[in-house]
């Protein structure tokens, strides 16, 4: 049986499962860890309300020397693109 969702979408009605780690994608990132978005706030909310481990994944053409970032942002520990995995200063501090 489906129920109705969010943004028009249907679920199973089943137990919530979380999930050990999140893959994150982005429009556009810096090394700090700071992901550029959809507009929507999803994966800041979900990250936030989770908290398990999460790896934003993209290409190196969309590094940004440096982003804009406010309260609401969860910093993302590591970024993988097919040039390199990026530990950013949220992972060194463990």
């Amino acid at each position: 049986m489906l129920q109705a969702g969010r943004y028009g979408t249907f679920h199973p009605q089943a137990p919530e499962e979380i999930p050990e780690l999140l893959l994150v994608p982005f429009l556009a990132f810096d090394r700090r860890g700071v992901r550029l978005g959809y507009g929507g706030g999803y994966y800041d909310r979900t990250l936030e309300r989770l908290r398990v481990p999460a790896i934003g994944f993209g290409v190196a053409a969309q590094e940004r020397s440096s982003l804009p970032t406010g309260p609401h942002d969860v910093l993302l520990p590591c970024i993988v693109t097919e040039r390199e995995t990026i530990h950013t200063p949220v992972f060194q501090k463990g």
